[in-house]
């Protein structure tokens, strides 16, 4: 006994398998655009990461005797160099040469870089006194 298939029946299935490939086709490409997107995003927070991270130039406020002001500065910039403007925006000062920045407390070297130093976006930094620095 032979069954015959009706060729209806087998064109039907063929349609229908030539309709799942380019189903199939269509949600492979859309995965690989979704992929690339993925891609381009995780790159894009990567970077923003950073920016973050290290940035170009950020804002510390420095208070002196209870006045606060504002410094731009660079993460590559010195100690020393932060501490010779902010003499300059609170002067005339007494004795400039014998203060220093501190940071938590602690007093910063005039050598380092404000990146060495500890120094982020928004830290308050006092000038004050060195208890290192001395004069005549």
């Amino acid at each position: 006994m032979t069954i015959e298939k009706d060729p209806n029946e087998t064109d039907d299935a063929v349609k229908h398998l030539r309709h799942a490939e380019q189903e199939l086709a269509e949600a492979q490409e859309k995965g690989r655009e979704a992929a690339t997107e993925v891609s381009e995003a995780e790159a894009e927070i990567k970077k923003a990461i950073d920016e973050i991270s290290n940035p170009r130039e950020f804002k510390v406020e420095v208070l002196y005797n209870g006045v606060k002001k504002k410094f731009d500065v660079r993460p590559q910039e010195t100690v020393k160099q932060l501490l010779e403007e902010a003499i300059r925006e609170f002067g005339p000062l007494n004795n400039p040469h014998t203060l220093s920045l501190y940071k938590d407390g602690k007093e910063l070297s005039d050598n380092q870089t404000l990146k060495e130093a500890g120094v982020e976006a928004h830290d308050a930094l006092l000038l004050r006194p060195s208890t290192v620095k001395g004069g005549a």
